[in-house]
């Protein structure tokens, strides 16, 4: 077998992630007599991407992004917040929000859990990653959970990586890959780290960078096939 280690990015790769952002927004900005509509959530998506990729690029702390990213929004409608607080609202609606799975997200964990060692591997706030994490309804056959605040490293730095397999065992990477939806997160991060990469493009974006996945799919089902197939 080729790969007996997966590495699953959580938001968007295992649940999706719009589906909760969506909700947890709204809700958050209710409290503010704010009422966006959906020109305004796409707004604040792309502020909130921006943030979240200078933290890839350690342009910007982790605390800078989760207060910034409310305020630069907020501000663009004439509201002034207090982005701590925005932010620790945004985040509790978040870990209350409902996990939605995608489609055979389901049976694929299933299969995947009885051929290779599952781990799950994030970028986030260690409380409201494990919030939402604990919802799944196959959190018990991950062998384990990787934080990126509790790593001290994010997602793509390479020391992330060895982190993991610091705990996980050295041997398991020449048989390792990894799973996730972003490009500059996942699949980046996996090269950086000497893995083989696969991009869950699940949305059908174009990827007009030089960051070139091993593999990409559409569904996770595809996954069992590209084990079962390396495994042959």
């Amino acid at each position: 077998m080729r790969y007996n280690t997966i590495l699953l990015d959580f938001d968007d790769t295992l649940v999706d992630f719009y589906d909760a952002e969506d909700k947890a927004f709204h809700n958050m900005a209710k409290f503010y007599n704010h009422y966006p509509t959906e020109k305004d959530f796409q707004f604040f998506k792309k502020v909130n991407q921006a943030h979240w990729e200078a933290f890839q690029k350690n342009e910007l702390t982790k605390e800078e992004v989760l207060s910034h990213r409310f305020i630069e929004y907020f501000n663009h409608y004439g509201i002034e917040v207090d982005g701590k607080e925005a932010d620790i609202r945004f985040r509790d609606e978040l870990a209350k929000a409902p996990v939605k799975y995608f489609d055979l997200a389901l049976e694929t964990i299933d299969r995947l859990a009885q051929i290779c060692d599952l781990y799950i591997v994030t970028n986030g706030v260690t409380d409201t990653q494990k919030r939402r994490i604990a919802q799944l309804d196959f959190k018990d056959v991950f062998a384990g959970v990787f934080i990126s605040e509790e790593t001290g490293y994010q997602k793509p730095m390479a020391e992330f990586f060895d982190h993991v397999y610091e705990r996980i065992g050295k041997d398991k990477k020449e048989h390792s890959l990894i799973v996730g939806d972003s490009l500059t997160s996942d699949v980046l991060g996996g090269k950086n780290a000497g893995i083989a990469t696969c991009w869950f493009n699940y949305r059908d974006k174009s990827n007009n960078s030089e960051i070139k996945p091993d593999y990409e799919i559409k569904n996770l089902s595809e996954l069992v096939e590209i084990v079962e197939k390396e495994e042959a």
